[in-house]
């Protein structure tokens, strides 16, 4: 197997007219469009049936009022009816716009657009953040690269993410140029990118700056900093007293909100202290890591992208590719299911969660005995 692994890079080496994959290649390559191409065909389905999903209204809603009222006022939900009617009824389902301003910010200028257009432009946008951070992060050439970004457009926590408009491609480009910013000596530059990313969806890089520190990049960590306290003081002159009390509130209103919680550990085990013992656990061996290995660092794409840069073991490949398969159980996640049927969808993805986690854990212990 590791032969077959080595023939197929080296195959990528060569010019295209003298590639001839491997079997097992082409076929996975093939396996890969089909899934990217469901994924594009799911979504033009989608969008056809509903051009304008409720987090994308909210977020082009929020950038309404900023234009029309005063970026102060992004968090005053009833001023939404004023400039869309069907964002005043996600508001009146108690689910309010909760999200960075950043984020209204960023949607301000496709507001020139109709709310469907719009929708479509972000996700075209959000496809080019993963290509790009594609180029950036995942290793291999030729036909064995291309497959990797197929496999990835056809996940489908993936397509989900196009779905509801989050901007999460957005996060994981920011984070592959920053770690592409590091390994080209501009640590401080890295660390400002990464403090965009961390205003835009900041629960989902609550690690990253305390790995940075762990494995000693002060440069970026302080160039993250500084990016932050920038942003800080934009998000405080724009938003007001006012407008910070209005968010805050809003945040308490979304907290526990189902759809937030659904691939979580909390949906399964609730918020008892069995699921913060198992966080603080996988913190803890996350920051292990960063520490172990101080030389590269790591959203679960992205973080399978880098390890494969490090050429893993044949073993620890086929637990990553075994990890498609949880995530594609998840398309049968939503709605309410009765409960063996719910623990059947939501947790083996957890399980490999964990079990991956572990494995690098492993892996840099291994590491650092042998230096």
């Amino acid at each position: 197997m590791q032969t077959t692994i080595a023939a197929a890079e080296a195959v990528g080496n060569r010019p295209m007219w003298e590639r001839r994959p491997p079997l097992w290649l082409a076929a996975a390559a093939v396996a890969g469009g089909w899934a990217a191409l469901y994924s594009i065909g799911r979504w033009l389905l989608l969008f056809a049936l509903g051009p304008v999903h409720e987090d994308v209204l909210m977020y082009y809603a929020a950038a309404q009022v900023g234009i029309r009222h005063g970026w102060s006022a992004i968090y005053n939900q009833t001023l939404f009816g004023s400039v869309s009617p069907a964002a005043a009824e996600i508001v009146d389902l108690h689910r309010p716009f909760a999200s960075p301003p950043l984020l209204a910010w960023l949607f301000a200028p496709l507001t020139v657009f109709p709310e469907p257009v719009a929708f479509a432009v972000w996700t075209a946008l959000s496809l080019v953040a993963l290509v790009l951070a594609w180029r950036l992060v995942a290793p291999y050439e030729g036909l064995a690269k291309v497959a990797l970004l197929l496999v990835a457009i056809g996940l489908w926590p993936v397509l989900l993410v196009f779905y509801f408009g989050q901007p999460t491609m957005f996060l994981i480009a920011l984070v592959a140029a920053a770690w592409w910013l590091c390994g080209h000596d501009r640590p401080a530059t890295a660390g400002v990118v990464l403090a965009v990313a961390t205003f835009l969806k900041p629960q989902a890089l609550l690690l990253l700056p305390v790995a940075l520190m762990f494995s000693g990049r002060i440069r970026a960590v302080a160039g993250w900093a500084a990016g932050c306290g920038a942003l800080g003081v934009a998000t405080v002159i724009t938003l007001g007293p006012s407008g910070l009390s209005a968010w805050e509130t809003a945040l308490k209103e979304v907290q526990g909100l189902p759809v937030d919680t659904e691939y979580t550990l909390t949906h399964l085990l609730g918020t008892g202290l069995a699921t913060y013992m198992l966080w603080g656990l996988q913190g803890a061996v996350a920051l292990g890591i960063a520490w172990a290995h101080r030389a590269d660092y790591s959203i679960l794409l992205l973080a399978a992208w880098l390890v494969l840069r490090t050429g893993p073991p044949v073993w620890h490949r086929l637990y990553l590719l075994a990890g498609v398969i949880p995530m594609q159980l998840m398309t049968f996640g939503a709605g309410n299911l009765p409960v063996p049927l719910d623990i059947a969808v939501h947790a083996p993805q957890l399980i490999w969660n964990a079990g991956w986690l572990a494995i690098l854990g492993l892996s840099a212990r291994r590491a650092r005995a042998a230096t």
